[in-house]
């Protein structure tokens, strides 16, 4: 068979289940896959290791095998004979239960930025009930048959039909937009704390030229630079805020906001203002992380970064006077003396001010996010968090 009579079929199974879907041939060379979902490096199961070791325990044509990872990803297979060749195809990873973020972070010892991940990605996986599943399992034992018949259809709609189609199609773009413009004021959410603590990568991941959730092709449609021109005084506006929340300098934050607000008026072309978009994000997070560090010396800045990388881990000084070349003793009066605070006492800044924002941010509990900011007990997470802001994680959350 040829190789393009699978891949017509292979892309029908894929619009059917929404999942991930390979094809091999039986030396294991993947003739076609499709991946809606990328598994992270640090999952079992990346690189395709899980379609490979299904791949190869599957030792019987004609059946449809089920096959489950240690993380709880599922995936089914099907393999079948045609002439001399026999191909196998794949559909996966979806999951029966949604799991824990929390306790896969801890049993697997995830740092917190790996556990952030991991949520995003558990998201995106689908959740299918056992006659779901099951329904998949047969789609894809027929997969043979659907190569070999192509149904004709023969449309018939009634006028009462056509009217609940209309009335199914209005709810549903009423449904999809309500969808739309939540997502979009959490992204929202998310680059505002990002630029807050001058992480550009992050803030431009969220919200760069190339992210078309925030292109709003419906507002001047016939007038695209007044529309990009608008988004970007918008952004300017937001960016400005950021930076103030970061307490950085009213006079730094008026140069720069008056210098792209000029630059965005007198710009006459789509790439220009493109290219201006990513450079005020890129701008306002230099200025927030320089004017954070720009008055410690060059010691105190990278213990600093140090710890802002590895804030939700226990911080060991030997490593970090090694990384900034000198004395722990000296680092510890040095940082103290230019901060005013200890390194312990400043890593505890940092984890109440992600606890802060993750209480009001995400619907994790107390006890995950008491993990996630680096505290193994949460109630004396909670007793630390109330000396530190006058309140209760859990009033916090209600209060904002």
């Amino acid at each position: 068979m040829e190789p393009s009579r699978l891949i017509p079929t292979a892309m029908k199974l894929n619009q059917i289940s929404n999942l991930n879907i390979y094809i091999l041939d039986q030396y294991k060379d993947f003739i076609y896959y499709h991946e809606i979902l990328k598994i992270p490096d640090f999952m079992p199961g990346s690189s395709q290791a899980d379609i490979i070791d299904l791949h190869k325990k599957m030792d019987h044509d004609e059946r449809v095998y089920s096959y489950i990872n240690e993380w709880g990803l599922h995936y089914f297979g099907f393999r079948f004979p045609d002439k001399l060749d026999r191909y196998t195809i794949i559909i996966g990873p979806y999951l029966d239960v949604t799991p824990s973020i929390y306790s896969l972070s801890r049993n697997y010892n995830l740092s917190s930025l790996k556990g952030e991940e991991l949520g995003e990605i558990i998201d995106e996986i689908h959740v299918l009930t056992t006659d779901q599943a099951n329904s998949y399992a047969s789609v894809l034992a027929q997969f043979k048959f659907m190569i070999e018949k192509e149904p004709k259809q023969i449309i018939l709609v009634t006028n009462k039909a056509k009217e609940a189609e209309q009335t199914r199609i209005a709810n549903t773009k009423l449904d999809e937009e309500t969808e739309l413009v939540e997502l979009r004021y959490k992204i929202e959410r998310d680059f505002m704390y990002a630029v807050e603590q001058g992480n550009k990568t992050e803030a431009l991941k969220l919200i760069g030229s190339g992210n078309l959730l925030f292109s709003f092709s419906d507002r001047f449609p016939n007038q695209p630079i007044r529309r990009v021109k608008n988004i970007l005084i918008i952004m300017n506006t937001m960016l400005r805020i950021a930076a103030k929340n970061s307490n950085v300098p009213t006079i730094l934050i008026h140069r720069i906001s008056e210098k792209y607000a000029l630059q965005i008026e007198n710009s006459k072309k789509l790439a220009t203002l493109n290219q201006l978009q990513d450079s005020m994000i890129v701008a306002y997070c230099d200025l927030v992380a320089a004017n954070a560090l720009s008055h410690y010396s060059k010691m105190i800045q990278m213990a600093i970064e140090h710890i802002q990388t590895f804030y939700d881990q226990q911080l060991n000084m030997l490593e970090i006077a090694d990384a900034c070349n000198t004395h722990p003793s000296n680092l510890s009066r040095r940082f103290k003396k230019e901060t005013g605070l200890t390194i312990t006492a400043y890593q505890q800044m940092l984890r109440i001010n992600r606890a802060k924002y993750l209480l009001v941010s995400d619907p994790l509990t107390i006890e995950e996010i008491a993990w996630i900011v680096g505290y193994e007990d949460s109630s004396y997470f909670a007793r630390v968090f109330k000396k530190e802001t006058g309140m209760t994680p859990t009033a916090y959350r209600e209060a904002n």
